[in-house]
């Protein structure tokens, strides 16, 4: 995918950056930083690029495999009021 120059949620102007990109699995919680993507300098909308996503696949496979070890760190879960 060629990188974004409009967003196309509100119109503003995409920047190349880096995301954190978080998901749960049965193994538990998963996040994998220094992710390139493009983000709007208005909303701030972010949207993964081609090679981002692939590598995401990637590892999120392995993971769930146990072809990499996993290090804990303290996670705080926290409710958002009604």
């Amino acid at each position: 995918m060629p990188r974004l120059k409009k967003c196309p949620d509100c119109g503003g102007k995409m920047e190349r950056g880096k995301t954190k990109f978080i998901t749960e699995s049965e193994k538990g919680l998963i996040t994998i930083e220094n992710i390139d993507a493009d983000i709007c300098t208005i909303c701030g909308v972010e949207y993964l690029t081609a090679k981002s996503d692939e590598y995401i696949e990637n590892i999120v496979e392995k993971i769930l495999a146990k072809k990499i070890p996993s290090h804990q760190e303290t996670v705080f879960r926290v409710a958002a009021e009604a």
